[in-house]
């Protein structure tokens, strides 16, 4: 672990603190608890004040704490994570307790209020952590990195078994394993497989569908290192493509072109989904591109900010990584998507993901 980057993150969450006129902040959803210490178990919490930071958890995880976050102090929890959050906030003098108030059950405020009485106060806040967590550090960068090379290397090793009569489940399952063994920790999510007709489906998850000559199959997966996702989109085709299969395959691969070309710092997020998505319309797509162009990703696969028509347009800016990843859906014909990883860089951006993409490239001959 790099304590250094735990210890950077944890300064400019209390720099929020300080903005938010909070003595203290309650952490209790876990991936933000895991983004501030390090901490990788669960059931447990994460009390932050002005100068200390104390992971609250019970004796399944005390040892494993003391060994992963090395920027806290670990608080062993005999009753209930409310009344030692309680008691401890009273005991650091924290006077105003902000709390995640979007994932706080009504049940766990209820206990924590009981306990609390007058002692501190208990303040609804929005989530401190989403605003730190867009921008990707070096430590984060490295594991993305990774990521994203472990599914190039997984999806490398299946093109030569895309072949007529293998069912999409078993391309799924062996995509599953080449990722496993190729050294990712788990899937991003459950991994996608959607052959001709079934095409259209954009979370098409694999059936028993088998491949056949003429197809187009979509494969949308990812893997995990150190907790930190890849996501990629290809779309292969059985067989020489017939005239609607390429127009149609180069409409969106020139969509995804167009919009990461636009990707740079100063640029806002519904621009760059605007530019993709105006490509197809202009093609008479427009009902078929139904999904927004991309998300942020990081510990949890989707993250915001967002390339969408309809999220609050964010300013990019060096850092931010996101998808893109337009596709079309024709119910009856099928369809077809394609996904990268891009950072935002000072200079522009950078492409994580490097499979190849092009027409020729997803061209299976059989």
């Amino acid at each position: 672990m790099d304590r250094a980057a735990f210890k950077q993150r944890m300064n400019a969450y209390r720099q929020k603190l300080g903005q938010q006129m909070l003595d203290g902040f309650l952490v209790t959803r876990e991936v933000n608890v895991h983004y501030l210490s390090g901490f990788t178990g669960d059931s447990s919490w994460l009390l932050v004040t002005r100068q200390e930071a104390f992971l609250l958890t019970d004796s399944r995880y005390t040892e494993q704490a003391r060994q992963e976050c090395l920027e806290c102090h670990v608080v062993l929890v005999k009753e209930s994570l409310e009344k030692t959050a309680a008691a401890l906030a009273a005991a650091e003098s924290v006077h105003r307790l902000g709390f995640e108030s979007d994932f706080m059950t009504v049940a766990q405020h209820q206990r924590l209020a009981m306990a609390a009485a007058l002692h501190p106060e208990l303040v609804p806040s929005v989530d401190l952590c989403s605003a730190l967590r867009q921008f990707k550090d070096e430590y984060e960068l490295k594991w993305l990195r990774e990521a994203a090379a472990l599914g190039d290397r997984a999806l490398t090793q299946l093109k030569p078994h895309l072949r007529p009569g293998i069912t999409e489940r078993e391309i799924g399952n062996r995509l599953n394993i080449l990722m496993i063994e190729a050294g990712s920790e788990g899937l991003s999510f459950e991994t996608i497989v959607a052959s001709g007709f079934r095409g259209a489906l954009p979370h098409g998850v694999p059936s028993d569908k088998p491949l056949e000559k003429g197809d187009m199959v979509t494969l949308d997966f990812g893997c995990i290192r150190k907790g930190y996702h890849s996501d990629m989109t290809r779309t292969f085709i059985l067989g020489a493509p017939d005239p609607e299969q390429k127009a149609r395959y180069e409409l969106v691969l020139a969509a995804q072109m167009r919009a990461i070309e636009a990707i740079r710092p100063g640029r806002n997020t519904r621009e760059i989904d605007a530019i993709a998505r105006n490509l197809i319309k202009a093609a008479g797509f427009d009902e078929n591109f139904g999904h927004g162009l991309g998300h942020s990703l990081g510990l949890e696969i989707h993250e915001s900010p967002r390339f969408s028509p309809i999220a609050p347009p964010v300013v990019l800016e060096p850092g931010m990584l996101l998808t893109v990843e337009p596709g079309i859906y024709v119910p009856g014909w099928g369809g077809l998507r394609i996904e990268d990883m891009v950072l935002i860089t000072e200079e522009g951006h950078d492409i994580l993901t490097k499979f190849p993409k092009t027409l020729e490239d997803m061209t299976i001959i059989c």
